[in-house]
C-alpha cells in the first residue's frame, strides 16, 4: 500500500513538471539556470556551507547547493530546459556547476534522470556516486547509492558510460541494469536485464507517465537476452553477465559470511524484495498494460 501511495505521489510530481516546462518555455531566463522545480513532503536546500535556506518552488539554485528529501517526500530539479532529477524519498545530492559542465552528487538515496536533448560537444552532464561516475549525453535511467561501497544504475533509454571509482569502464544500454561495487581487488561490475517487477517505486512511475519510454523499456527488455553473448565483448574484465532477465537477487548461495560488502548488497537485495511486493506488480501491471511484459 506504502508503494502505492509513493507511485501516486511520484506521478503527482512528474506532472508538476510538465506545467513547470511550460512556464519555463515563456521566460526569457539563461537556459543554464538551475531551480527547484517542485517538492513534495519534507525537503532541506541547504547552501555549500550547510545553512538551511527557505525556498520556493522555481526557486533558482547556485553550485554547491544541497537538497535533502525525507521519508514521503520528493523532489524535482531542472538543472536547465532539457535536464530534469527528481530526487527520491530518504535521499541527499550536492549540485555542482561549472559553465556547461554539470555534476549530480548523489550521496544517499535515489534519483531519476532525463535528458529530452542530447547534449552539445562542449557540454557535460554527470551523476557521481561514491563508487562510480556516469556519463551523459542524451538518456533517462535511474540511480541508487545502495550503500557506501555499492551503486546501481538503471538505464531506460539512451546509451551511457559508467567509469567505476578505480577507473574501469562499462556501457549501459535500456533495459540493463548495471551493479558497481568496490572490492578488495578494485571494481566490479554486475549486468543484468531489467525485469519490471524488480523496478523502484520512482522508476515505475515515471514510466507510468511516459508510455513510449515504457514500450522502448519493455522492447529493450526482451532484447537484451538475445544480445547479452554480443555485448560481452564490449565488458571489462572486472564485470560479470547475469544471463537471466531478472533483477539480481539475494540468497543466491553465493554470499560469503566473511564478505561484509557483499552482505551489504544482498541486505539492500533482500529490502529490495520486500519493498517491491504485490502493490508495486499490481501498479506495474496495470500501467503496463498492452506490453509485452511478463509479470
Amino acid at each position: 500500500m506504502k508503494k502505492s501511495v509513493a507511485i501516486i505521489m511520484v506521478l503527482a510530481l512528474i506532472l508538476s513538471f510538465s506545467l513547470y516546462a511550460a512556464a519555463e518555455s515563456v521566460e526569457t531566463a539563461d537556459a543554464s539556470t538551475m531551480r527547484l522545480a517542485r517538492t513534495e513532503g519534507c525537503v532541506f536546500l541547504r547552501d555549500e556551507a550547510g545553512t538551511d535556506l527557505s525556498f520556493r518552488e522555481n526557486m533558482r539554485l547556485y553550485s554547491g547547493n544541497t537538497v535533502e528529501t525525507e521519508m514521503d517526500s520528493r523532489a524535482g530539479i531542472s538543472l536547465d530546459k532539457t535536464k530534469i532529477v527528481t530526487l527520491d524519498e530518504q535521499s541527499f545530492v550536492k549540485l555542482q556547476q561549472n559553465g556547461k559542465n554539470l555534476r549530480v552528487k548523489l550521496e544517499n538515496g535515489a534519483m531519476y534522470f532525463s535528458v529530452s536533448k542530447p547534449l552539445a560537444s562542449d557540454e557535460q552532464f554527470e551523476i557521481e556516486t561514491s563508487t562510480m561516475v556516469l556519463g551523459i549525453r542524451g538518456t533517462s535511467g535511474y540511480v541508487e547509492a545502495l550503500s557506501p561501497t555499492a551503486s546501481m544504475v538503471i538505464l531506460t533509454s539512451g546509451h551511457a558510460v559508467i567509469t567505476a571509482a578505480s577507473g574501469e569502464e562499462q556501457e549501459i544500454y535500456p533495459g540493463q541494469c548495471v551493479i558497481i561495487r568496490v572490492t578488495s581487488s578494485g571494481s566490479e561490475f554486475v549486468v543484468s536485464a531489467i525485469s519490471p517487477s524488480g523496478f523502484p517505486a520512482l522508476l515505475t512511475a515515471e514510466l507510468a507517465a511516459d508510455p513510449a519510454m515504457a514500450k522502448e523499456v519493455a522492447s529493450q527488455n526482451n532484447k537484451t537476452d538475445a544480445t547479452q553473448n554480443n555485448r560481452q565483448s564490449q565488458t571489462p574484465s572486472g564485470a560479470s553477465q547475469v544471463p537471466s532477465s531478472q533483477f539480481p537477487a539475494a540468497g543466491n548461495g553465493q554470499t560469503s559470511a566473511n564478505d561484509p560488502v557483499q552482505s551489504a548488497i544482498d541486505d539492500a537485495y533482500s529490502a529490495a524484495q520486500e519493498s517491491y511486493n504485490e502493490a508495486v506488480s499490481a501498479a506495474l501491471e496495470e500501467a503496463f498494460r498492452g506490453f509485452n511484459f511478463n509479470f
